[in-house]
């Protein structure tokens, strides 16, 4: 006497189940802000060495772009008159050690400072925003001094974009989709 059986569930029907419990729904992942900012820079203090020698305004643009948590993502300045173009492949004209901390202050304030070393000549920039619409620059020139730029009505842009990163489960299921598939073919095979 024949006895009914009852269908056998595929593997790769299970694996596919699995698959669509964890499907693939992308989480929200880092959250960039962007600030572009440019305006005229105001010279507004030079140590006595410096006086004469720095323009008295320069145009500059630069941007910074950051994550929630305050680590810098990118960043760039351009000043036209200081011939002063920073970005993280800066080297200042030779191969010196190069430092670059950022800080993000409560707001959309910033700190951000690039150290070329320690040696006496070795410069230093401070780029800053201190409120809604002011950037300031300071510069440190070894022996001869200091000087800063400040533009109280720059120009800022402020943009966000966010990247996407699967979520761990639906790595999980699209693993145990992939795997049922390969095992139901591997004992098809087998079966022939």
């Amino acid at each position: 006497m024949n006895q009914v059986r009852p269908p056998k569930v595929s593997v790769a029907l299970i694996g596919l189940l699995l698959a669509s419990v964890f499907h693939a729904t992308p989480v929200l992942g880092a959250i960039l802000t962007k600030q572009e900012f440019s305006g005229d820079f105001t010279l507004v203090d030079a140590s006595p060495f410096l006086e004469n020698v720095l323009p008295d305004t320069s145009e500059y643009s630069g941007f910074v772009v950051y994550a929630e948590d305050g680590t810098l993502n990118d960043w760039e300045l351009n000043v036209s008159n200081l011939d002063l173009n920073l970005n993280p492949g800066s080297t200042n004209g030779g191969d010196l050690t190069r430092n670059v901390n950022f800080e993000l202050d409560s707001g959309s304030n910033w700190n951000l400072a690039v150290d070329f070393g320690i040696a006496f000549d070795a410069p230093r920039y401070t780029l800053e925003r201190t409120s809604s619409s002011e950037i300031s620059l300071t510069g440190e020139v070894g022996r001869a001094g200091t000087y800063i730029y400040q533009d109280s009505a720059a120009n800022i842009t402020v943009s966000s974009s966010s990247t996407s990163i699967p979520e761990p489960t639906s790595l999980l299921g699209l693993f145990f989709g992939v795997s049922a598939i390969a095992a139901s073919k591997k004992a098809g095979e087998t079966k022939a």
